[in-house]
């Protein structure tokens, strides 16, 4: 089974707690699991529009706009669907915020104990396989 998970995590600074702890922080909230794709786009998407009536899109020197890069199905590399938006080059923020779709698939962890063995072997057969031509 398998479902998408979006998630957005903020990486900021803030005052130490302690000699121990960094000033570089990171927080990551879970949007939701969604059964489909197209629900987790347009989920995704309602998070920009949070983070786009906060900031400014981001303007280059010659005054042109950045595009809103948004979740879609084709807009992604090579036609594959747009599962990281960052605040790079796309909203002013005095922070970065990463919003993710991620897929989760739900599977026997003895089956895939099982598959990662097999893939050792076939991996250990194929680098001896390289040595002996």
């Amino acid at each position: 089974m398998t479902k998408e998970l979006v998630t957005i995590e903020f990486r900021y600074r803030d005052i130490p707690k302690g000699d121990w702890d960094s000033s570089c922080k990171s927080k990551t909230i879970t949007i939701g699991v969604f059964d489909t794709l197209d629900e987790a786009i347009v989920e995704g998407n309602k998070v920009l529009d949070v983070l786009e009536s906060k900031f400014d899109i981001h303007t280059f020197p010659d005054g042109r706009k950045a595009n809103k890069d948004r979740f879609g199905k084709n807009n992604g590399c090579f036609g594959s669907a747009n599962r990281l938006v960052t605040d790079l080059a796309y909203l002013r923020t005095p922070f970065s915020f990463f919003v993710k779709i991620e897929k989760l698939t739900y599977a026997d962890v003895g089956e895939i104990i099982a598959e990662v063995l097999d893939a050792g072997k076939r991996y250990k057969e194929h680098k001896l396989s390289e040595r002996e031509d």
